[in-house]
């Protein structure tokens, strides 16, 4: 329909999953979305209201488990 728009600098928004893109705001005929500028089959919110929480819950990367390793010992 239009030309996405970018989203602000400030605003905090986790990188596309499988791209690492800034997702951008799309206006279609149901509403507006946040998707992935790069490819149209990366992971877009639900048209609607803009929703960029649901896109950083969607793309949030899993925590590193770094902790002290245990030794387990045979009793």
């Amino acid at each position: 329909m239009s030309e996405p728009i970018q989203i602000q600098p400030n605003i905090h928004c986790e990188p596309c999953k499988e791209c690492g893109a800034r997702p951008v705001i799309e206006q279609s005929r149901k509403g507006f979305l946040v998707t992935c500028p790069t490819n149209k089959r990366h992971y877009a919110t639900a048209p609607g209201m803009v929703n960029i929480d649901e896109w950083n819950r969607f793309n949030k990367k899993s925590p590193v488990l770094t902790g002290p390793s245990y030794k387990s010992k045979a009793s």
